[in-house]
């Protein structure tokens, strides 16, 4: 017998067993009047009639409600970042470059090397100063140091003569010689590749010179300082040989003695305008030089 089968069961003799039990206790209510003598009371309704149970009623399980489960808070996400449609980009095509083609130089090789080199130099020298206006030719020797395609370093040796022959205004007799020794540095112009190439030039240093005059038999000797400076140009013929051609203004200077006392040891003059002036003083002038050197 199965659970409900024994559940109806019991619920029937339950039933059966109570109305029993009411009719027993239940009495007439005092409050309603008798029924009158002869007067026939019909029996309740049902009574004498065995109980019918109440038709068992379906078992009717219990509906399983799902239990609310624990739901995570929503993740932020940030609003898509608009983002422009790509532009067509047509393709290139990359061209070849050709490259330069380079050209040996006429004057230097593919790669700048220090030269040392060695010129002569030939030219003219004009004087003006208190002896006079002269002018007077010379011959000397340069030892050149190209240190950079720009820069060349000299360092000059020069003899100057001069006789009576040359001096246009005074009658007497006299010989002259100076021998000037510079260094100096000739900064080249324009494309360094250039044959002719030109320069600015500047020097300086001291010149020795030396005044005989034939009729006092006596000599006279100075050492001046002396400064350069000039424009000229260099015609390069190859990497190891060069002329070059320049004119320099050139001031000769040093500090006169007294003149005229006893004991002065300058020797004097007598100029076109009468005046006493040093046979050896300050002079200004200019030079021309042309030399043809080479480089190793």
């Amino acid at each position: 017998m199965t659970r409900t089968q024994l559940l109806v069961s019991l619920a029937g003799t339950i039933a059966l067993a109570l109305p029993s039990a009411a009719v027993a206790q239940v009495g007439p209510d005092p409050n309603v009047p008798p029924p009158p003598e002869g007067y026939y009371a019909p029996p309740p309704v049902g009574y004498g009639q065995p109980y019918q149970p109440p038709p068992p009623q379906p078992y009717q399980p219990q509906p399983n409600y799902p239990q609310p489960g624990y739901q995570p808070a929503p993740v932020y996400q940030p609003a898509p970042v608009y983002q422009p449609a790509p532009v067509y980009q047509p393709e290139q095509h990359q061209h070849a470059v050709p490259l330069p083609v380079s050209r040996r130089s006429l004057v230097y090789a593919d790669r700048f090397r220090a030269q040392f080199g060695l010129a002569a130099r030939f030219g003219g020298y004009g004087n003006y100063g208190s002896f006079g206006s002269y002018t007077t030719g010379g011959g000397g020797l340069d030892l050149l140091f190209r240190i950079h395609p720009r820069i060349t370093l000299e360092m000059g040796f020069q003899y100057q003569r001069i006789s009576q022959e040359d001096l246009y205004w005074n009658e007497f007799q006299y010989e002259r010689f100076d021998v000037p020794m510079t260094i100096g540095m000739r900064v080249h112009l324009g494309n360094p590749m250039w044959m002719f190439s030109p320069y600015l030039v500047g020097a300086g240093g001291f010149t020795y010179s030396r005044l005989y005059q034939f009729d006092s038999l006596v000599y006279e000797e100075h050492t001046f300082g002396e400064v350069q400076g000039g424009v000229g140009f260099e015609w390069r013929l190859g990497p190891h040989f060069a002329f070059n051609f320049d004119v320099r203004g050139q001031t000769r200077f040093r500090k006169v003695g007294e003149l005229g006392t006893p004991d002065s040891t300058e020797g004097t003059l007598t100029d076109q305008y009468g005046n006493t002036v040093p046979s050896m003083g300050t002079s200004v002038g200019f030079i021309i030089n042309l030399g043809i050197g080479g480089f190793f």
